[in-house]
C-alpha cells in the first residue's frame, strides 16, 4: 500500500515539473519561445526606456495584475496554456521582443493582443516582467 502511494506522489511531482515546460513550446537558438523570436529582428535591438525604473516596475506590476495574471497567474508562473513567464524561453527575449509580443498576441494560443494598451504601459510591463528573470523554479 505504501509503494502505491509514493508512486503516485512521484507521478504528481513529475506532472507539476512539467508543467512549467511544455514539450510543444518550441525555442529558437537563444532558447526564447519561437512565438516571441517571431518578432522582427530589429526589434531585439529596442532598449526599455523604464528598465530598472522602480516606479515604472511598480506600475508594470500592477498593470500585469490588471491584464495579464488571469491567465498566467498571480505569480506569472502560467496556468493552463498560459506561459509560466518566469521561464527562460520568455526571459530570454529582448525587452524589444516582449514589446512586440504584448502588441501582437497570439490568439492561436490564447494570448489577446495589447496593442490597445498605450505604448509606455506596456514597456512597464516588460520591465516588471524582467524583474523576474531568475526566479524560474518553484520556491
Amino acid at each position: 500500500m505504501r509503494g502505491w502511494r509514493i508512486s503516485v506522489l512521484l507521478l504528481l511531482v513529475s506532472l507539476v515539473a512539467g508543467a512549467d515546460t511544455p514539450r510543444h513550446w518550441k525555442h529558437d537558438d537563444r532558447g526564447v519561445l519561437i512565438v516571441i523570436a517571431r518578432a522582427p529582428v530589429k526589434l531585439r535591438t529596442w532598449k526599455n526606456p523604464y528598465e530598472g525604473q522602480a516606479d515604472a516596475i511598480r506600475t508594470g506590476e500592477k498593470l500585469y495584475r490588471q491584464h495579464c495574471a488571469e491567465c498566467h497567474g498571480d505569480d506569472a508562473r502560467g496556468r493552463g496554456r498560459a506561459a509560466n513567464l518566469r521561464m527562460p524561453g520568455v526571459q530570454n527575449a529582448t525587452p524589444g521582443e516582449l514589446l512586440w509580443f504584448l502588441r501582437n498576441g497570439n490568439l492561436a494560443a490564447g494570448m489577446p493582443s495589447w496593442s490597445g494598451l498605450p505604448l509606455g504601459r506596456r514597456w512597464q510591463i516588460v520591465a516588471y516582467l524582467k524583474t523576474l528573470r531568475g526566479q524560474f523554479l518553484l520556491q
